[in-house]
């Protein structure tokens, strides 16, 4: 099927994981010592909807988040399908920069309608997290984005972002139930957790099972050895 282009940009605060999350997407790869974009970059990648009979190439635009560059930032997203708003859980700072200055910047400068999404990246640090997943959702919903936790370090929830806003462009009243996804999800972690727990127990249980065998092996062959040293003292008495 022939892929339809759909320019999608992300935006957010330098440090934030952008760049890193669009290598993950693309590469199925992380680097940790990335450098922070000092321009903008764009990559593609294709995706077919086999459900829907179509597919999407998202031409992806990582822009630079320096504060000194926001003002540039509209050059890039005024024409797109689709727009990333990604902050960093364990930074407060860059999710204010998304309800205080991003929210206006593109309510005011993106042309038609785009499909939203609110990321909150580095998921994989939640020990540290410092923005109430709440909030969040509550700033997503008042933007009618999606809302999505990501780990561009483990690869959580990078292609299920990237899924539901083609889904979305395709089908505009298609609504993603991230509490249904998130519940899914857990109901399948604790169902692999429980599987790897059984499988741990048979493997304890036939190494203690065999261990058993080799000593009690080794205890009738000591026995037997003590009954032909006793048999033969006694025929020769």
């Amino acid at each position: 099927m022939e892929p339809e282009s759909a320019k999608v940009v992300l935006l957010g605060e330098a440090g934030v994981g952008k760049t890193c999350i669009i290598k993950q997407f693309v590469e199925n790869k992380f680097e940790q010592n990335i450098l922070s974009s000092l321009s903008a970059q764009f990559i593609s990648k294709t995706i077919e909807y086999q459900d829907f009979g179509r597919a999407i190439k998202f031409d992806i635009w990582d822009t630079v988040g320096q504060e000194r560059f926001r003002s540039m930032a509209k050059i890039f997203y005024k024409d797109a399908k689709a727009i990333i708003l990604v902050y960093d859980i364990t930074s407060q700072k860059s999710f204010d920069a998304l309800n205080n200055f991003w929210y206006d910047e593109i309510k005011n400068n993106s042309a038609g309608n785009p499909v939203y999404a609110v990321v909150g990246n580095k998921n994989d640090l939640y020990q540290n997290q410092q923005v109430d997943i709440n909030e969040a959702k509550d700033f997503a919903k008042k933007l009618g984005a999606i809302f999505q936790l990501t780990s561009a370090k483990n690869g959580e929830g990078i292609a299920a972002i990237f899924d539901n806003i083609g889904k979305k462009i395709i089908k505009p009243s298609f609504q993603y139930d991230e509490e249904e996804k998130l519940a899914k999800d857990n109901y399948n972690k604790k169902k692999e957790e429980e599987r790897n727990t059984k499988i741990r127990i048979k493997l304890n249980n036939n190494n203690n099972g065999n261990n058993n065998n080799s000593t009690e092996n080794k205890d009738n062959n000591n026995t037997n050895k003590k009954n032909g040293k006793n048999g033969k003292k006694g025929g020769c008495c």
